[in-house]
């Protein structure tokens, strides 16, 4: 009988014990991000690629620097040609603690151009630092001591338990890769370009997907549809993006938030038509997540 009491007793204690181990800390409430990366273009036709290298992207908080969050850490290379007129792709993809930030940190490596001639151009940051530094445009900072971009964002990242944020990122080529030593020569469509090199300053913005607005539409004339032709999109008198007309006379302008903007389309040897532009001669007013359509109407001239 007192063995049967010390084995009940025991076995009891075993009980307790295993229910006190199963317990477990509560998990941290997470949400889903998604950078993607697109590209404003540059003016040039004569290059096959203009690339950059990522070695690796956080977000934080400015005011504590103890918050940075790595969100992709593998180097990946980008032919930000490719990515024109609404074409994206994914730089990272990762589950984050709920709650708001307001940085975004890059660490980009390398950069590289390749014209058509077969000439080709890399400028290190790794090596050879940035082009320019402290305080730039759109709230970046460049860090020389970590090699690094600092983007502060105007309206903060907001991360929901179990939701998903979709945010991008628009580098602008031709205002970040600042030709060197550039000579032409011929005229016309066999004018030829060439250069001894560039710096890199990045100039980008960063823009939350779920609200913003896309414009699309075509450039043509009498005869039929135009490529090459420069769209900028203005705010107060300032470039906000730009991009330029594809092979079929077609172009496309996303992440561009609520907001009054100005439109104007530029071709060489070509001005708008005083008839069929009516539409987008005044300003435009971009509501939250927005699609509009704007195509113009172009004539030599002379």
């Amino acid at each position: 009988m007192k063995t049967l009491k010390y084995f009940i007793v025991t076995l009891l204690v075993m009980v307790v014990a295993s229910c006190s181990n199963d317990t477990t800390e509560p998990t941290e409430p997470t949400g889903t991000l998604s950078v993607k990366l697109t590209d404003a273009p540059m003016h040039y036709d004569q290059f096959m690629s203009a690339s950059v290298t990522i070695d690796k992207i956080e977000i934080g908080n400015g005011a504590n620097v103890n918050s940075m969050i790595t969100i992709m850490n593998a180097p990946m290379k980008f032919n930000l040609l490719e990515l024109v007129n609404g074409i994206t792709t994914t730089m990272a993809n990762a589950e984050m603690p709920v709650g708001n930030y307001d940085l975004m940190r890059l660490y980009i490596s390398s950069t590289e151009m390749v014209m058509k001639n077969g000439d080709s151009f890399t400028y290190n940051m790794n090596r050879d630092g940035y082009s320019g530094n402290g305080m730039m445009q759109n709230g970046m900072m460049l860090n020389s001591n970590n090699r690094s971009v600092d983007i502060t964002l105007n309206n903060a990242l907001i991360i929901s338990e179990g939701g998903m944020s979709e945010f991008l990122l628009d580098m602008d080529v031709d205002q970040s890769f600042m030709l060197e030593g550039v000579n032409f020569t011929g005229s016309g469509p066999n004018m030829m370009m060439s250069m001894t090199g560039f710096t890199f300053m990045p100039t980008m913005r960063f823009v939350d997907m779920s609200t913003s607005g896309t414009i699309h539409g075509n450039v043509h004339d009498t005869v039929g549809n135009l490529p090459n032709a420069t769209i900028s999109l203005m705010q107060n008198g300032i470039i906000y993006t730009s991009t330029h007309s594809d092979a079929n006379g077609d172009y496309a302008l996303i992440g561009i938030p609520e907001g009054t903007y100005t439109i104007k389309v530029e071709l060489d040897s070509y001005i708008m038509d005083p008839v069929g532009n009516e539409q987008n001669m005044g300003e435009l007013n971009m509501m939250s997540n927005d699609t509009m359509s704007i195509n113009f109407n172009m004539m030599p001239s002379n």
